[in-house]
């Protein structure tokens, strides 16, 4: 017991002196490993002046605020019954929403799906530093746009987790959150598109339950192309790029979009492409990034809100979180 608890604070300690605190190894409820990126809170306005004041929802739990929020480093493999977050690794796939979400809140206290408020605030982290075009896996291994850009190709098109260059992480550095874009689409908690309806948390809310998710009073009309607005008045399925999704004429959406990556701004720099289903009686949980054979329809924008919470397959996997609850 006591070598494996040495082993345990060496390889904490290893790596925490190695990324500077940038990189942390956590424990799950079992004990296993899993490696999370630190990201620090910051404040809207540091991302631009088109995203108000005050600290980003991300770092806002139930009304309280948190200093930082622990991203994993890796898309999730599961590994006795948990959500573990490990580098070299064949990427889960084949989860569906529910099933994502429970081997996360399985690794104990405070650990979660990645939420949407989540990817929202490191995307447009991304896009204020210079790292909105983040590359990845987008062609079968490689990236479409840089095809010496290349990690290991493990299965399929799948390539194992943080396999590819550090240019394919948040930041650019070694200890940066890996395969945002590209390599499987990820399963986001926390946000759903009910017949057209915009339902989400004000906050990073992770512990409220989905049926007391808010009816933000946005509506998506997708009958041509991607609308923000507030009546669904064609309900059907489409797509556009992110940046051209249009709202609706004389309607002012809640500031909250754009913080929560729902809604282009001009004080952004982000790609991928939008698709929502806003059909009658049809419910859809987003996945977010795009996957292996997604070229230039994948990127830190790339929103699918067209899935059943029952989908699965093999290019749909998903990213576990940590925000201290105490």
């Amino acid at each position: 017991m006591k070598a494996s608890k040495a082993k345990k604070e060496s390889l904490k300690a290893e790596v925490g002196a190695a990324s500077g605190g940038r990189q942390v190894v956590m424990y799950t409820a079992k004990g296993q490993a899993t490696h999370m990126t630190v990201i620090p809170a910051f404040n809207c306005e540091d991302l631009g002046p088109g995203f108000g004041t005050g600290l980003h929802p991300a770092f806002i739990v139930g009304g309280v605020a948190k200093s930082e929020i622990y991203i994993a480093t890796y898309q999730a493999i599961v590994k006795d019954g948990e959500a573990v977050s490990l580098p070299g690794q064949d990427p889960a796939v084949g989860v569906t929403f529910d099933q994502a979400r429970a081997v996360c809140a399985a690794a104990g206290t405070g650990w979660h799906l990645m939420t949407n408020w989540e990817w929202a605030g490191v995307a447009l982290w991304c896009s204020k530093n210079g790292f909105g075009q983040l590359r990845g896996n987008t062609d079968s291994g490689k990236s479409h746009l840089t095809p010496k850009e290349h990690g290991t190709v493990c299965k399929a098109g799948r390539t194992l987790t943080g396999s590819g260059p550090d240019v394919w992480r948040h930041d650019g550095t070694p200890f940066g959150i890996a395969d945002l874009v590209g390599n499987v689409w990820e399963w986001n908690d926390g946000l759903k598109l009910m017949e057209g309806r915009l339902l989400m948390a004000a906050d990073n809310d992770f512990l409220l339950p989905e049926s007391s998710w808010p009816d933000t009073g946005v509506r998506i009309s997708a009958a041509n192309g991607i609308e923000i607005s507030d009546v669904n008045e064609e309900p059907d399925y489409g797509s556009a790029e992110f940046s051209e999704v249009t709202i609706k004429p004389g309607y002012e959406p809640p500031l909250i979009l754009k913080q929560a990556l729902l809604c282009p701004s001009a004080d952004q720099d982000l790609a991928g492409h939008f698709w929502a289903d806003s059909s009658e009686d049809f419910e859809a949980l987003p996945i977010r990034g795009g996957s292996w054979g997604n070229g230039d329809l994948a990127g830190l924008a790339a929103l699918f809100l067209s899935c059943e919470r029952s989908i699965s397959g093999l290019i749909l996997g998903f990213r576990p979180a940590f925000i201290g609850v105490v």
